[in-house]
């Protein structure tokens, strides 16, 4: 959010703390008057964005109650026919907010003066497990809109809702998705509509209700102790033909696990019909970005797989399997690398280039290219032995990224399982923190320089990785 607010903030709130943001005079927003010459910044410690994921500090009704009139209050004093729009988000990302608590909040501003926006209805409509809100007036989705917290992936998800405001009748999907796959390579190519089909009925197909599908293993390795996570299996996904020796699977486990949600039988085989369009399609960027973005995907399952592998070899103290399998999924992760590095769009230089172009200085360079790095791997809030909450939560299938930041990390985890073994001790999970923090932190403020073009052919690398990995009978040997 940004906003501009005259220089005497504190006579409206004392106890918040603003800094000056150490811009040069060229970048004044308004010139020419000293009190609104400069860009001030609310401290991210300041309270100032009220519950929203941000969990009050007591759960008493009443004190919930005051806190909502004293904020509508404040309104009323600016603007006497003042209308509070809530977003409802918090009611449906944090617990705390149980009935007696939500009723307080909502019912602490008279009716008609609150409205609720539940703005994530089409997959978990709060207006239906509260009551409609307890009589408070609400909205829901009314038009067509999209709120992205990460872009510039998956573009026929982006293509397709630009084109819903333009839409009078119901699509059918199929025929639009031919016709994407059409407009998108330049021409019309039967296995590769084929191929897009599977992948609307499957990967584009997530009806459970989950919202975060970017938790595979590569890029958000589990944070516990190995003992916790279960070897209970979650049932078994078979390849097709030529594959009926090999499979895939997911167990249920005590962290944020990896979410799949497809048959990867299915998915494999629309990769297959990909690479047999290639000698068609190779020229067109789009299909090259394509092949890469579906080849990784069909991989990080792999990977994931490979993952409880060593866990399952772990919990049998069998060291030799520990080595050779965690040797198997670093491998793996640089393979993976190499076949990012063939496509623009999967990078990590760019992004760290056009953060350090938008410095004036030296000074600027380095907090800008330690703040574009923090971004992606974890938040600034973490201590020596505790990760932030945030540590993963901008997680990039980048080349750069896998071989330099998450493939040292997972070295680190499976370090500590053979040590583990080989001592006849317990997990050192003190250890495994403090050596994944301070790499992570050390790669933050690290200033090594990263390709800024891609390199090596994209359709030969995932061919090279399909055969490697996928049509053999020997992925769980």
């Amino acid at each position: 959010m940004n906003s501009h607010f005259h220089y005497p903030r504190h006579k409206v709130t004392p106890t918040s703390f603003f800094w000056k943001c150490p811009c040069g005079a060229e970048t004044f927003s308004v010139k020419n008057d000293v009190k609104w010459c400069c860009t001030y910044l609310l401290d991210a410690t300041d309270p100032f964005d009220t519950f929203d994921e941000n969990t009050p500090p007591s759960d008493d009704p009443e004190y919930i109650s005051s806190l909502g009139a004293a904020i509508f209050k404040g309104m009323q004093s600016g603007d006497d026919d003042a209308v509070w729009l809530m977003q409802g988000w918090l009611f449906s990302y944090d617990p705390f907010w149980k009935p007696p608590q939500m009723k307080a909040l909502l019912h602490s501003v008279p009716i008609g003066k609150l409205v609720i926006l539940d703005l994530y209805a089409e997959v978990k409509p709060i207006w239906i497990t509260s009551g409609q809100f307890y009589g408070v007036p609400y909205i829901w989705k009314v038009g067509v809109g999209m709120s992205m917290e990460g872009i510039e992936q998956n573009p026929i998800v982006y293509d397709l809702m630009s084109e819903m405001a333009f839409q009078h009748n119901k699509i059918d999907v199929k025929v639009w998705v031919d016709l994407y796959s059409t407009r998108r390579y330049g021409q019309s190519v039967p296995l590769i509509q084929k191929g897009w089909n599977i992948l609307y009925h499957t990967i584009y197909n997530c009806t459970d209700g989950a919202y975060d599908k970017n938790r595979d293993v590569i890029v958000s390795i589990p944070d516990v102790d190995p003992s916790l996570i279960s070897g209970q299996q979650n049932g078994f996904l078979k390849y097709g033909k030529p594959y009926t020796k090999t499979f895939i699977r997911e167990i249920t486990d005590s962290f944020e696990q990896p979410h799949l949600w497809y048959p990867t039988s299915e998915v494999i085989h629309a990769l297959e019909l990909f690479l047999c369009s290639g000698d068609e399609l190779s020229r067109s960027n789009t299909y090259r970005y394509d092949i890469v973005d579906l080849t990784r995907q069909v991989l990080a399952k792999y990977a994931n797989q490979l993952f409880f592998e060593v866990i399952e070899a772990y919990q049998s103290r069998d060291l030799n399997q520990v080595t050779l399998l965690s040797q198997k999924f670093l491998n793996l992760v640089n393979d993976l690398d190499t076949l990012l590095a063939t496509h623009d769009g999967f990078l990590l230089g760019p992004w760290l280039e056009s953060a350090k172009q938008l410095a004036q200085n030296q000074e600027q360079q380095k907090q800008y290219e330690w703040n574009a790095r923090t971004q992606i791997t974890m938040w600034y809030d973490n201590t020596e032995l505790e990760a932030s909450l945030l540590r993963d939560y901008g997680n990039k299938y980048w080349s750069g990224l896998l071989r330099d930041y998450y493939g040292p990390r997972a070295a680190i985890y499976f370090k500590q399982l053979r040590e583990s073994l080989e001592n006849g001790e317990d997990f050192n999970l003190k250890e495994w923190r403090r050596e994944w923090i301070k790499l992570t932190n050390d790669w933050q403020n690290s200033t090594n320089i990263f390709p800024l073009k891609s390199r090596g052919d994209a359709l030969n690398t995932s061919r090279w990785l399909f055969n490697k990995y996928l049509r053999t009978s020997t992925i769980l040997a």
